[in-house]
């Protein structure tokens, strides 16, 4: 009968635990001891090359050789394929899912995975005290209580924090001890065994100290740092920002937890110390956008307890849409002024103009749109757009919001082309529009065509057959 065919995980140590549980049910199960004697389970060991033994039916042969393959591959192999069996052989077929096993757990990780021995794992190196002789456990204490004042080395400590081990950094007294431990712990790549170490660093030594070794250590810096982050220590985040050159980062983080208050008040009291504290020196824009931010939560304050509208957490184009609805008619130069809110707050003319058209066509204001964005030749005869956005959109928009038939004609007559102002002319319903064009484009047959399709006797058919009618035009067709 063949072994059944079992997937074998790069992490011997779930194989080690279920063999594990399986050897103490066992045990309690058992109540003859020459069960012991005559059982057929052996321990497991990747370097036991005997052909003749199993573990739960699997070849331990097949296991030792499957180890050496994992332990040949680190360099490049691409662990894509899936083992067919533990006899070795693995499939060559590419995997478009599986990430590479590189790419996934460091070469340091994985070997210590794999170097980690089946007594270790069950007993954690120490013989169960039940089948001690006296003498053997007197020795077995006397070690661990050497153990526990004498430092170990440290490759096997941070190999101990990787693997889940019991282990203790307290021995590590000496400054040279910390730094070395903080060495191997990066050198074995594994985050976990980085911040317990640093974490340590901190505890014991002083705060220049630690970020004497952080500065010389950019990845435990980085660690540290998302620590800090995530636990919302921001003194100390800032601190080590600082300390390691990030200044910009220091600052903005400081803004991002001032930004988090609830009560506006003390928001701006926060801001403004912000200012002065992490904003005195470099990027001068982003000194500003922080001025910029604190003098929009006080115009919200203000502006809101005087129009009994919470305005609070509105953006600079959101309280521009508040004034332009509500004080427009203020004088040019006051806080509450549209053009001046604006300016204040750096708002771009694309976007101030669209605010205006929305806002002032809603209240149907229409005067008030033609002083924005009509004005008059330089030499006093017709007129001009003085428009950011495109012509189209503002027409569409004006149709939206419900402009009468004068209004979207005026603005129509700066479309270019009379080809494009008569598709859109169509387009929003302005006949005449159309009729103009078409008669200027002295296209008799697509006017006639385009009068068919208005209602007999309405007032668009009537000028359009009074157009047609007349003799001077000099229609092409």
């Amino acid at each position: 009968m063949k072994p059944a065919k079992v997937m074998f995980s790069v992490n011997s140590s779930l194989f080690l635990t279920q063999f594990q549980d399986h050897f103490i049910m066992a045990r309690q199960d058992s109540e003859a001891d020459d069960f012991w004697n005559s059982s057929s389970i052996k321990s497991f060991n990747f370097d036991d090359e005997e052909t003749g033994g199993a573990l739960f039916g699997v070849s331990k042969s097949g296991t030792a050789r499957l180890s050496q393959q994992v332990r040949a591959s680190l360099p490049g192999e691409d662990f894509g394929g899936t083992s067919d069996s533990l006899t070795g052989s693995t499939s060559t077929t590419p995997s478009n899912t599986a990430p590479p096993l590189r790419s996934l757990i460091s070469e340091n990780c994985l070997a210590s995975i794999l170097e980690a021995d089946l007594p270790d794992a069950v007993y954690g190196g120490r013989t169960k005290k039940n089948d001690m002789k006296p003498e053997e456990e007197i020795r077995m204490l006397k070690r661990q209580v050497q153990e526990r004042w004498d430092a170990p080395p440290v490759d096997l400590t941070i190999k101990n924090i990787f693997l889940g081990r019991p282990h203790s950094l307290e021995p590590y007294r000496s400054l040279s001890s910390k730094h070395l431990l903080l060495d191997a712990a990066i050198n074995l790549g594994d985050g976990n065994a980085i911040l317990e170490v640093v974490l340590f660093l901190v505890r014991t030594l002083k705060k220049s100290l630690v970020h004497q070794i952080l500065a010389a250590n950019p990845v435990a810096a980085a660690h540290y740092a998302r620590y800090l982050a995530t636990r919302l220590q921001a003194t100390e985040l800032t601190d080590l920002l600082v300390m390691l050159g990030k200044s910009r980062e220091a600052a903005m983080k400081q803004y991002q937890l001032c930004t988090a208050t609830q009560s506006v008040q003390r928001q701006i009291q926060k801001l403004k110390l912000c200012i002065s504290s992490h904003f005195v020196q470099g990027d001068p824009n982003l000194k500003k956008i922080a001025q910029n931010h604190v003098a929009l939560l006080e115009w919200e304050q203000a502006v809101g307890a005087m129009d009994s509208e919470d305005l609070v957490g509105k953006s600079a184009v959101g309280c521009l849409a508040h004034a332009c609805r509500l004080h427009w008619d203020d004088p040019r130069g006051s806080p509450t002024n549209p053009f001046s809110l604006a300016q204040l707050h750096g708002v771009c003319e694309k976007q101030v103009q669209w605010t205006i058209l929305s806002e002032r066509a809603s209240q149907q204001a229409w005067p008030d749109i033609d002083s924005v964005f009509i004005t008059k030749n330089w030499i006093g005869s017709g007129t001009k757009l003085k428009l950011a956005l495109p012509i189209e959109k503002v027409v569409i928009q004006l149709h939206s919001k419900g402009a009468p038939a004068d209004v979207l004609s005026k603005y129509l007559g700066f479309v270019d082309g009379q080809e494009r102002r008569i598709a859109l002319a169509q387009q929003l319903g302005c006949h005449k529009v159309v009729i103009d064009g078409y008669a200027a484009l002295r296209d008799r047959q697509g006017l006639q065509g385009y009068k068919a399709t208005l209602h007999p006797g309405s007032e668009s058919f009537l000028y359009a057959e009074g157009v047609l009618r007349v003799s001077t035009t000099k229609w092409k067709n």
